[in-house]
């Protein structure tokens, strides 16, 4: 006895839509793993790191007192190169948990390359809060805690 003509269309129906769950479980899953959802969640090692305004305006504040020149303590084409490897920018800045995250999810195309915007971003971070720091000790706006040994402002 052969099939009715609708069995075919229910086959291939059913087939389109178990593969959009499937494709958007997929995206779901590797925007997870990319560490997206971490952006702008605290001070946490894995949330994107970005420069605030507040660091913008002691930079502003230190620019007028007259440091003009910029520090680099990591360097932003390194970051990049060692960015092929998923992960190797965020162990190169330093971020180890977030590389091993990048790392294990580089099957996922999305995690790989959100692995280089956000190990540039991280670059440009620590060299801007390396520079603030640089200025603000070269201009003497920085003390030495006699107790900690360490500098605050």
């Amino acid at each position: 006895m052969p099939h009715p003509p609708y069995i075919w269309w229910y086959n291939l129906l059913s087939e389109i839509i178990l593969r959009i769950i499937v494709g958007i479980l997929l995206i779901l899953f590797s925007v997870s793993l990319s560490g997206c959802w971490l952006k702008g969640t605290g001070n946490t090692g894995m949330a994107y790191k970005r420069i605030t305004p507040k660091m913008e305006k002691q930079m502003a504040y230190l620019l007028n007192k007259g440091c003009g020149e910029e520090q680099y303590y990591l360097d932003p084409s390194i970051a990049m190169l060692y960015s092929l490897i998923p992960g190797g920018g965020q162990f190169y800045v330093g971020e180890k948990k977030k590389g091993i995250l990048y790392l294990l999810s580089s099957p996922l195309i999305f995690p790989y390359l959100t692995s280089f915007k956000d190990a540039q971003n991280s670059v440009d971070y620590y060299n801007f809060r390396y520079t603030i720091k640089f200025c603000a000790e070269k201009l003497g706006l920085l003390r030495k805690k006699a107790s900690q040994g360490t500098l605050s402002r």
